[in-house]
């Protein structure tokens, strides 16, 4: 059997489950069967923080990339032309390949007249494992950062997978095709969640892609307490059981940022894992699917955006996190409080929570297709089965009954490849709906939000979409500050979010788990020549860990400008749809935020991007 831990944001406490639960199970007499985690985070991996295994012969995951014969191209730009990532350029007739960029496709080579195109195998991740650790076996993956093929990390993983065992996939963060490729390998899923307005939102984006791909599901309360009738009335109206809780506590979040099991400190614990598991097997439902629709007002005018180029005298502040619920989303929008003479940006699409805490008033939306999906003509197909076995994105497959071949849509990628290489003309392409662009109203100022449909692809582009209204906003107000609350992660959302930024805020948390993720975020911002600078939440529940922090930011010459306690009016604040510098700003964690706001304003002039 095989289950996947996933959840609709980061943070919830996935991989806290995930663990407890595979300790749980391999060491309960009861279950005769073994057990192996597979960590399909590949992203962001943090399961291994936990574990003592031994990881001495990583295998490295490769992905095919273009590689030019000069001598026989003839600078046409036919594959420039083609390529859907624009990782290709001409130059002055030279083509000029972006591998980070590339999707490995093949439709350039596939479209090239003069063969002058091979794709060559290239290291874009590894696989590390420890088959022989007990009581549960590991394995994981981890994506090169600035790559944006998690999707054939994950593919690679799951080979791996256990038929005699019970394996447990913990899962991405989200509902894009990383999250895709991982529930699509499960027979059951555990949705991962906290009981906050946050929560219950991205749950309901989670719910709706299990049901999309048809997946019995159970929901699993994390943090648990007064409030969980928001996260019950959900599950209810999906159809589908709460199997589990982990109570909220602050000895349990002052373990797992040491890097312990909860299972194995808490023994009392272990009782109600166990007895999850079973519910879950036995009771979990494909959930019904159950949208609610927001009409936005009309007559608005919104300005022009024509392209990514920054004018103008604002200064851009782009907050970003290695992994979710570090508290990132509460940080955006003290700022977005404590600023004057500013516009707000949510490039977090996949799951777009500052509008829930600014309680913004939604004045346009537009829908947004920034990519095709393929359509077989089954009239026209002569079932030769080119597509299938060139698709590198397992987005075709053949019906054994009929000997039919269809699209798997969730799975394609639109890159047009099956289109070229049809010797029937077969296949052809039609617009996919990428999600939503909106611009609502909160607080007096300006956000810009959009949302990414459940298992869309392009939520990169879609970034660069928010980003380039809100650039037209912000110019055409004449504001001083846009705040940008990022995506998590270091894959094409990130760089989309970072890219042309003034100034990049980094939050983080004192656990292994959040240290381990900054020092991979770092790695991207510093890419773009950026000096990242620091903010530690809940800083006093691991001082060694926040410690741990101040002595790596100062020996790489990076600023710590501030940290926040660990403090319960943040949580009630999300929970009141308000920044904590509104709701409480007596509070100790509205406090700390003035100053580090403070801090960021007298340093304003210092730190913009010198390329702006």
């Amino acid at each position: 059997m095989k289950v996947a831990i996933c959840s609709g944001k980061g943070g919830t406490g996935k991989t806290t489950v995930t663990l407890s639960l595979a300790w749980t199970l391999g060491q309960a007499e009861e279950f005769k069967m073994p057990v192996r985690v597979l960590d399909c985070d590949v992203e962001e991996p943090n399961c291994h923080l936990f574990l003592r295994g031994n990881y001495d012969n990583p295998q490295p995951v490769h992905a095919e990339k273009p590689e030019f014969d000069l001598k026989e191209c003839i600078g046409c730009g036919r594959c420039a032309n083609k390529c859907r990532y624009n990782a290709i350029a001409m130059v002055k007739g030279t083509p000029l390949v972006f591998n980070d960029m590339c999707h490995s496709c093949g439709v350039c080579a596939a479209v090239c007249p003069h063969d002058a195109i091979k794709m060559k195998p290239l290291a874009i991740g590894e696989i590390l494992s420890d088959l022989n650790m007990k009581p549960f076996s590991f394995a994981w993956g981890r994506l090169k950062v600035g790559e944006s093929q998690s999707p054939m990390v994950i593919s690679q993983l799951q080979k791996l997978a256990q038929p005699e065992a019970i394996t447990l996939l913990d899962g991405p963060p989200g509902t894009a095709c990383s999250a895709v490729k991982t529930i699509a390998a499960a027979d059951r899923v555990i949705l991962v969640t906290e009981p906050t307005p946050f929560g219950a939102h991205d749950l309901k984006l989670a719910l709706n892609l299990c049901n999309e791909l048809k997946k019995p599901c159970a929901v699993f309360i994390n943090r648990s307490d007064e409030n969980d009738n928001i996260i019950e009335q959900l599950a209810a109206t999906h159809s589908v059981p709460v199997v589990g809780r982990i109570p909220f506590s602050r000895e349990y979040a002052r373990a797992c940022c040491e890097g312990l099991i909860l299972a194995t400190e808490f023994p009392t614990l272990r009782g109600e894992i166990i007895n999850s598991f079973l519910r879950m097997v036995n009771e979990a439902k494909v959930p019904l699917r159950h949208e609610e629709t927001e009409e936005a007002e009309s007559g608005t005018t919104v300005p022009s955006a024509n392209g990514s180029t920054k004018n103008g005298n604002y200064q851009e502040i782009t907050i970003l996190s290695g992994k979710g619920g570090t508290g990132k989303t509460s940080v955006a929008g003290a700022f977005s409080d404590l600023a004057e003479s500013r516009v707000f940006a949510d490039c977090d699409v996949d799951a777009a929570n500052l509008k829930l805490l600014l309680q913004g008033n939604t004045l346009y939306r537009d829908r947004v297709s920034l990519g095709s999906l393929a359509k077989i003509d089954p009239f026209r197909c002569m079932k030769c089965g080119k597509c299938l076995e060139q698709c590198r994105f397992s987005a075709i497959s053949r019906n054994p009954a009929t000997g039919a071949y269809q699209v798997e849509e969730m799975h394609c990628e639109g890159c047009g490849l099956c289109v070229e290489i049809c010797p029937a003309r077969a296949i052809s392409e039609k617009r996919a709906e990428t999600g939503s662009l909106m611009m609502s109203e909160a607080h007096g100022a300006t956000l810009i939000h959009a949302d990414l449909n459940t298992a869309a692809e392009n939520s990169g582009k879609l970034v660069s979409m928010v980003r380039d209204l809100a650039f037209a906003v912000v110019e055409q107000q004449q504001k001083n500050w846009l705040i940008s609350d990022g995506p998590p992660g270091t894959a094409c959302p990130a760089i989309a979010a970072v890219t042309g930024s003034d100034r990049v805020v980094l939050v983080t948390e004192p656990s292994v788990a959040a240290l381990h993720d900054l020092e991979r975020v770092i790695k991207l911002v510093r890419h773009f020549g950026l000096t990242p600078e620091i903010i530690i939440n809940k800083a006093d529940i691991n001082s060694t860990g926040s410690r741990r922090i101040h002595e790596m930011a100062n020996a790489r010459g990076y600023r710590v400008i501030g940290e926040i306690p660990f403090d319960e009016a943040i949580k009630q604040a999300i929970r009141a749809g308000m920044p904590v510098t509104r709701h409480n700003p007596e509070s100790q964690a509205a406090k700390a935020i003035v100053d580090i706001w403070n801090k960021i304003k007298e340093t304003r002039n210092e730190n913009r991007n010198p390329g702006n």
